[in-house]
């Protein structure tokens, strides 16, 4: 390390070298903070540590395990976001912190900010914003449908007479819903009753679209509540329309903030937020998604089991590939629904399995999807097709068969196998997966078309408790120097089948490399950065339970960034200084692009411990520069981007 910058690198450098934590930043987040000097960018700061919520599981008070669930998830971020929160308030940068899962999010911050954040020991990752979309809405027809045809079809208005809904509470995050809609105003549990409502607790709108009135720009979070829920006493649109609705708006208009899904899945945990979370649903319906893999919603849906809420997700409309299915709706938590049209067939576009994660079989089910009739904005009615329609025929089936049989309420997996062992059974030729043509379950239908009144009529036999898993080690957040082999360990148990822990099956990126309660896994250098393993184990009964931990794999021996690079211009020649923060580098590479263009070059290199860099005979324009730091083990990341004007 140079000299001359001796100075520096006892106040800065101490706290970087040969600590490097790049790896913890998401590559296309570091990308596009690294491409220009003024970029900024949002991002999740991510923390390691989680509360056990294994308990919560066998609690059969309603209340007292929506209390439990998230005061453990509020103590805990809490706790371990102390230091993050009082940065951040230090420096003024705006953020929001969640406990739903235990991270920050910040609107806007840059490079500097990021990595600053990241060299924070109590923090695992730094994850960039991402949006996701609902399909586009297709709608048409007028009129009235004395009975929907979905509603018909999966036999809900046979059960009716038994149970329709009522005690039981749903809700969408969607675009929104047209409160007063006439399918709508009656269920609404914010109606107080002679015009009155109260929009507190029962509407939240992180997108600011609405504000504090609830309202949809788009028909789509009204058309999929009216499957659930909606009657106006001539259109019978909704599978249990003796139940109330909440929704949150987490899609500004088609497109879905990772930001408004994040505040959305914190608020269904506890509408109130008073830390109570007494008033919250008893099932969410989410028909919105993107590409496969994606675990970034998974510990949310997770709690959410862990509070009893039924996560009912849409399998996604990227069909009839095979491997199509979407996040989140690929989760192993997640219970999601394939489309079917009037005569049970799969709809072109239904996302088919099997999922990315393990492989496991996607959809669950099948269900009502295809020319559905249901409520739109300004209180008039129409069809739309797609797996988001056929979500919420599953979400109210959940509802109508938790209002008849209350031993199944809160009990996940007990009511999952319900729906898929009452289904109608729908073969295939198709092969996804693997699975032969013929074959029930398969990657098309799932274990076929939902049945209401099945499901309702299966209740009398008490419902199998669902299998519990931990991951007792390592800590969240815990880091290694690769090669690596990260001794994974865990334990799994159910009150039917006990000790379940040599079941357990461990997976990362759909790919299992492990059973039973340890299980090594080895990462080379080239797997540098943020990894998520799932423990999930399912009983002799079908019900599944799952753990996920994020850890970090560094590489020591990759230099470190150089930061604090500044360009000075003398003519025709800029000058670029740099802070050197690694003392293993064999040199540095700088990189030119000439401002506004987005084609960066290598212009030239130099050795260890050289910190400057002429860049003589510039034409005239406006120059940026980066560098970067390198040796045998690969380059570090790069500096932050230094302007000059050669005039």
């Amino acid at each position: 390390m140079p000299v001359r910058m001796l100075i520096v690198a006892l106040t800065v450098v101490a706290a970087v070298a040969g600590a490097d934590t790049d790896y913890k930043i998401d590559p296309g987040l570091m990308k596009n903070l690294t491409d220009s000097e003024e970029a900024v960018a949002p991002f999740f700061v991510v923390f390691g540590e989680r509360p056990s919520l294994a308990a919560a599981h066998y609690m059969r008070d309603w209340t007292a395990r929506g209390r439990f669930v998230v005061q453990s998830l509020q103590a805990t971020a809490a706790r371990s976001q102390a230091g993050v929160r009082g940065y951040l308030q230090g420096r003024g940068v705006a953020h929001t912190a969640f406990w739903v899962e235990n991270k920050i999010y910040v609107p806007k911050g840059d490079l500097d900010l990021v990595r600053a954040l990241s060299r924070r020991p109590e923090v695992v990752a730094i994850l960039p914003e991402v949006i996701y979309r609902i399909p586009t809405p297709q709608t048409g027809g007028v009129g009235t449908q004395a009975i929907a045809w979905g509603v018909a079809k999966i036999r809900a208005d046979q059960v009716w007479s038994t149970a329709n809904g009522a005690g039981i509470v749903v809700a969408n995050i969607d675009t929104g819903v047209q409160y007063n809609h006439p399918a709508l105003v009656n269920q609404y549990r914010g109606n107080t009753g002679g015009g009155s409502f109260t929009h507190v607790g029962n509407w939240k709108d992180p997108t600011a679209v609405c504000g504090a009135t609830p309202c949809d720009n788009n028909n789509h979070g009204t058309h999929t509540m009216g499957t659930m829920v909606g009657t106006d006493g001539v259109n019978q649109i909704g599978v249990a329309p003796g139940a109330k609705w909440i929704a949150c708006k987490g899609c500004a208009n088609s497109l879905c903030a990772s930001s408004a899904l994040t505040a959305c899945a914190q608020w269904i945990m506890d509408p109130l937020e008073n830390s109570s979370g007494a008033n919250r649903p008893h099932a969410v319906n989410n028909s919105w998604g993107g590409g496969s893999g994606s675990s970034w919603y998974q510990s949310y849906v997770q709690n959410w089991r862990a509070a009893g809420i039924f996560p009912a997700f849409s399998n996604g409309n990227s069909g009839p590939g095979c491997g199509t299915a979407g996040s989140p709706g690929d989760y192993a938590e997640s219970f999601a629904s394939g489309a079917t049209n009037g005569s049970d067939v799969i709809a072109s576009f239904s996302s088919r399995g099997p999922s990315a994660f393990g492989g496991i079989i996607k959809p669950n089910v099948s269900a009502p999807g295809v020319s559905v009739y249901s409520s739109i904005p300004t209180s008039t009615y129409g069809y739309m097709s797609g797996t988001s329609m056929a979500s919420p025929h599953t979400a109210g089936a959940v509802a109508l068969v938790w209002s008849a049989a209350p031993l199944y309420v809160g009990n996940v997996a007990a009511t999952e196998t319900l729906l898929e062992d009452t289904a109608v059974v729908i073969t295939t030729t198709e092969t996804c997966g693997g699975i032969p043509a013929g074959v029930s379950p398969n990657n098309t239908y799932g274990s076929g078309r939902i049945d209401a009144l099945a499901a309702v009529n299966a209740t009398g036999t008490p419902p199998n408790q669902p299998p519990v898993v931990t991951i007792s080690s390592p800590p969240g957040g815990t880091s290694y120097n690769c090669p690596a082999t990260v001794p994974f360990a865990g334990t799994a148990s159910d009150p039917e089948d006990l000790d379940l822990t040599a079941s357990i099956k461990w997976t990362e990126g759909g790919s299992q490399f492990g059973t039973g309660g340890t299980a090594p896994k080895t990462y080379q250098c080239t797997e540098t950065g943020n990894h998520t393993v799932t423990a999930s184990v399912i009983d002799s009964k079908g019900a599944s339970g799952s753990d996920t931990i994020t850890i970090n794999i560094r590489n020591d021996n990759v230099p470190a960034a150089p930061s604090n690079l500044t360009a000075t211009v003398n003519g025709k020649t800029v000058t670029l200084l740099w802070q050197d923060n690694s003392d293993n580098e064999q040199g540095f590479k700088v990189e030119r692009v000439r401002k506004g263009l987005t084609d960066w070059a290598q212009i030239g290199t130099t050795g260890a411990n050289v910190v400057t860099y002429p860049d003589a005979n510039r034409p005239k324009g406006t120059w940026q520069y980066r560098v970067r730091a390198y040796n045998s083990s690969g380059p570090s990341g790069y500096s932050n981007v230094a302007t000059a004007r050669v005039r």
